[in-house]
């Protein structure tokens, strides 16, 4: 999905704005106009009511698309030499996310809910 997306911003194919939930209120995004893949930890505002009420913070790095590229090849190199790594899977492939409730419970897959303890994440 970003490579895709930043295909089509280096080659001006077409208009691109991306955004997807990496885990806990962490977001990458990819956006025509910002030539850059931006990895940003979210925050809901204090009187907030919703999850499209969350904000960007300070939080984060931002990587020039060239700068993108070059690191997606040493991911590859690294995947290669450390297989067990190319083997991480996300929270929602474990056990403890095998039904809706467990899953809308976790709050790496749902930072902004609140959540039975009563705090959000």
């Amino acid at each position: 999905m970003v490579n895709a997306g930043v295909k089509d911003i280096m080659t001006g194919d077409k208009s691109v704005k991306i955004q997807h939930h990496i885990g806990g209120a962490y977001y990458v995004s990819v956006t025509s106009g910002i030539r850059c893949v931006d990895f940003r930890k979210f925050y809901r505002p204090y009187n907030a009511k919703d999850n499209d009420e969350i904000k960007p913070s300070k939080k984060g790095v931002a990587l020039r698309l060239e700068e993108w590229v070059d690191m997606c090849a040493l991911v590859n190199i690294i995947n290669k030499d450390y297989p067990s790594l190319a083997d991480a899977q996300p929270c929602y492939y474990g056990e403890d996310h095998n039904n809706q409730i467990r899953w809308l419970e976790c709050p790496d897959c749902h930072p902004f809910l609140n959540h039975p303890s009563g705090l959000s994440a």
